[in-house]
């Protein structure tokens, strides 16, 4: 990595108002939601929806980080700082997860009405469920805070010097039994190293865990074994997107100018552009053996987003179309578009890796996609197309979906902006380096 020192900085007044108006009126109106018999069911359906893709999308920013230390990548620059910012916000999820449980008879209707479901009675146990998740979380975040703490400890050299006031009583707290930069940076790197594999794996774990809880359990009789690592892969994968996102914004900033090259950037690009690709194959593993095996308690969750078209005694070309504007099946395929389809075909060449333009929207519609794909997992897990051909109003884009989805994103960019004001982003101090 390259030498680089932590450089103080004031909170940016107006994203930051206006990132807390919206988590304010987000989750304003959920309390006011969730109140209500009416809207109860939805606004908690609207709360798992966010909660699945910004928790995971949070750590998946610190996998992006360890990833790039394991492989030993000097391509990044600071580009890793922005995905470490991106774990403030993996903490807040714990609170989230409790606020969430405290919905779960609206959303898994096991828990209120026992059924049997054969070899699973154990594991479908409310105490064991609640247990296991909010474990998951706990854990997470602690081997999240603390690679952050040994990630971080060496950049602030100078700032334990200079910064005054609650940020610098924090710092010195941070930089207790200090060594000299030059044995801190060593030190940090050989832990770093080693805590980033123990974070790999733990988070192949932990969220493969929270996706069989939180999306399955939705659903209980589906069987999908691939289905873990795929939402795993799906919070590593719009985690890399935003990331590409957030350098493009911040590129012409003071603190990031000149460091996010061309070369930085057909390195972003070819990121979102490879692990697209394989979030895909996931998808279609998963995909191809339930479709050749066709058994029932497996092809329902591919019939309920996908349509009937999809299905094995319906794989032919009549009557496809009005089989499109079956219940669901458009937002699951622009999901499709948006996360695969566009990133594959308009990154397939060099130049349009390197155009910041071109690459920004491209990464801007992979998170977008995220989104819709959370509500996919969710909503007809519970509420069936049936339901929704019998007059069920379900749409991503209704007022609470929206409001709900509001206070996530604003509560999410607050927690990145105060991060990077208090643990002020580490760049480097010479010029920006080649790719890799």
């Amino acid at each position: 990595m390259s030498s680089d020192s932590a450089v103080p900085r004031s909170l940016p007044l107006v994203p930051a108002v206006i990132f807390g108006v919206l988590a304010v009126v987000g989750f304003g109106s959920f309390l006011l939601w969730a109140g209500s018999d009416e809207s109860s069911a939805r606004a908690y359906r609207a709360f798992l929806q966010n909660f699945l893709l910004w928790s995971a999308l949070a750590q998946g920013g610190l996998m992006l980080s360890a990833g790039i230390r394991l492989t030993n990548g000097r391509w990044a620059g600071p580009i890793h700082r922005i995905a470490d910012s991106l774990a403030a916000f993996v903490p807040v999820s714990i609170v989230l997860y409790l606020v969430l449980w405290s919905g779960r008879y609206e959303l898994f209707d096991w828990m209120q009405h026992p059924e049997h479901v054969e070899y699973k009675e154990w594991w479908y146990d409310e105490g064991f469920m609640f247990k296991r998740d909010l474990f998951s979380l706990v854990w997470m975040a602690f081997l999240s805070c603390w690679y952050l703490y040994m990630s971080l400890r060496p950049t602030l050299a100078a700032a334990r010097e200079t910064t005054t006031g609650l940020r610098g009583s924090l710092i010195q707290t941070w930089t207790s039994g200090w060594r000299g930069e030059e044995a801190e940076r060593r030190l940090a790197d050989r832990r770093c190293r080693k805590m980033a594999a123990i974070m790999a794996l733990s988070y192949a774990f932990a969220y493969s865990t929270l996706g069989v809880d939180l999306v399955m359990g939705l659903a209980p009789h589906w069987i999908s074994t691939m289905f873990p690592a795929y939402y795993a892969w799906g919070g590593f994968l719009s985690a890399v997107s935003l990331t590409a996102v957030l350098a493009l914004i911040m590129a012409n900033g003071e603190d990031l100018r000149g460091q996010i090259t061309e070369a930085r950037r057909h390195d972003l690009g070819k990121m979102v552009f490879a692990f697209s690709i394989f979030w895909m194959y996931l998808f279609w593993s998963q995909y191809l053996v339930i479709w050749y095996g066709n058994i029932p308690e497996e092809t329902g969750f591919v019939a309920a987003r996908l349509g009937t078209q999809f299905l094995q005694d319906t794989w032919y070309m009549e009557g496809f179309w009005e089989r499109i504007n079956e219940p669901y099946v458009k937002t699951t395929l622009t999901a499709w578009i948006l996360c695969w389809v566009i990133p594959f075909w308009v990154l397939l060449g060099q130049r349009p890796k390197k155009t910041p333009a071109v690459l920004g929207t491209v990464a801007s519609l992979s998170v977008f996609g995220f989104w819709l794909e959370r509500y996919i997992l969710v909503t007809p897990s519970l509420i069936p197309p049936e339901a929704v051909l019998n007059g069920a109003s379900v749409s991503p884009f209704g007022m609470i979906e929206l409001l709900v989805s509001a206070g996530f994103l604003g509560l999410f960019f607050l927690c990145f902006l105060l991060f990077a004001k208090v643990f002020p982003g580490a760049l480097p101090k010479t010029g920006g380096a080649a790719g890799a």
